[in-house]
């Protein structure tokens, strides 16, 4: 297992209640959002900027999800809109730009550290209703995993083919 994984599920063993578990996971949704809006000042793809704006909202409203979890003890309904970023995928990745990609790597370890953590999360929940919360939270990182991975598998195909 990756050393982050493993880093994730060793603290979730030593989180005592789930109070702990939900403020650690605000605290990461919270940390997701301040990457994604640095990230988003240094980009000079248009494209890119667009993808982590979106991002920047979704870890924003991931955390209010949780913070209302945590404060209602009731499972919030959670939905996803996801932009249609397909058109975007086609861009061009020039020399200059080659830094970017760098960033989209480190966006998608942040995801999947994300979705692991919330997939965690279920496997530990007390009810399915806590297990439907997790796992919807688990399959949004999930779609922004993709999302990211298609931004790099698009520039990489269009690199490979010049």
């Amino acid at each position: 297992m990756n050393d982050v994984l493993k880093e994730i599920s060793v603290t979730l063993e030593e989180l005592e209640t789930l109070d702990n578990v939900l403020e650690m996971a605000v605290s990461m949704e919270e940390q997701g959002r301040e990457f994604y809006l640095e990230k988003a000042s240094t980009i000079k793809s248009v494209e890119t900027i667009g993808l982590y704006n979106y991002l920047v909202r979704e870890e924003s409203r991931h955390a209010d999800y949780l913070r209302q979890y945590r404060k209602d003890k009731t499972v919030p309904d959670v939905k996803s809109n996801a932009p249609d970023f397909k058109t975007s995928f086609s861009m061009e990745f020039i020399d200059d730009r080659l830094g970017e990609i760098g960033v989209l790597l480190a966006a998608l370890r942040l995801e999947r550290k994300s979705e692991y953590f919330y997939t965690e999360l279920s496997k530990r929940a007390e009810n399915e209703k806590q297990r439907g919360f997790f796992d919807k939270l688990a399959s949004f990182e999930r779609g922004h995993y993709e999302l990211i991975d298609g931004f790099l598998e698009e520039s990489t195909q269009f690199r490979m083919q010049t």
